[in-house]
Formats: C-alpha cells, structure tokens, sequence
C-alpha cells in the first residue's frame, strides 16, 4: 500500500469532491457509504485517476468494488 498515493487521493477528494472539509476521512472511510461520493462528482475522481495512470480507464475497471475506499481506489488503479 503506498501510504502518500493514498494521502494525495484525499487532498484531491477534500479539495475537489467534499462540500464540507471538516468531513473524516482516511484510507479506509466507505466513500459511498458515507455518501460522500455521488453520480456527478464520482467523474471528477474518475478523471482523476485517468490522469494518474496517464490513460482512460476500461468498462472492467469502472466497476463500484474499485471506488468504495480510498484504499480501495490506490490498490486496483493506481498500484501500477
């Protein structure tokens, strides 16, 4: 687990996804079972990845088992 991927996903979902910043969040926080996460900003953590791994992801990656943590998203799309 790369602990400083993990750490750069939440700044980027605290700056760019979160509507109130005093929300907990870690590696480990259910981002849709928190409803932090919803249909419109989930594209902006989609393109965030994208541009992580320097391409688009595929129907077989865009999958929910792959978003539900932030642990979850670093372990199946940015391990690379």
């Amino acid at each position: 687990m790369r602990e400083r991927d993990c750490q750069h996903l939440i700044d980027f979902i605290r700056r760019r996804v979160l509507k109130d910043n005093r929300v907990r969040l870690d590696p480990d926080t259910p981002l849709f079972g928190q409803r932090l996460l919803d249909s419109m900003n989930i594209l902006a953590l989609i393109g965030y990845v994208e541009r992580r791994r320097g391409r688009r992801l595929t129907d077989e990656e865009l999958v929910m088992e792959h978003f539900r943590t932030v642990r979850s998203i670093v372990t199946s799309l940015l391990n690379e």
